[in-house]
């Protein structure tokens, strides 16, 4: 599998300085931030549909898994 055929699976979630966080699950473990949840998973579902797709994550106020959903291009 080369780079570009990797998912880029994405993880969105809330730091404790009130910003959320869309971030890829992986080297580069690039990411974002969002003054809103909303506007963090509309940048992740973006991302993912224009990278070829993969699993998204939003993790809840407490740290856990609140939803899981995959996207495809």
């Amino acid at each position: 599998m080369t780079d570009t055929d990797k998912k880029q699976d994405r993880t969105v979630y809330f730091r404790e300085d009130g910003l959320w966080v869309n971030q890829l699950n992986g080297p580069p473990w690039t990411s974002s931030l969002h003054a809103t949840r909303e506007d963090a998973l509309y940048t992740a579902r973006e991302r993912l549909m224009m990278e070829g797709g993969g699993d998204l994550t939003l993790l809840g106020l407490d740290g856990t898994v609140e939803s899981q959903e995959s996207l495809l291009p």
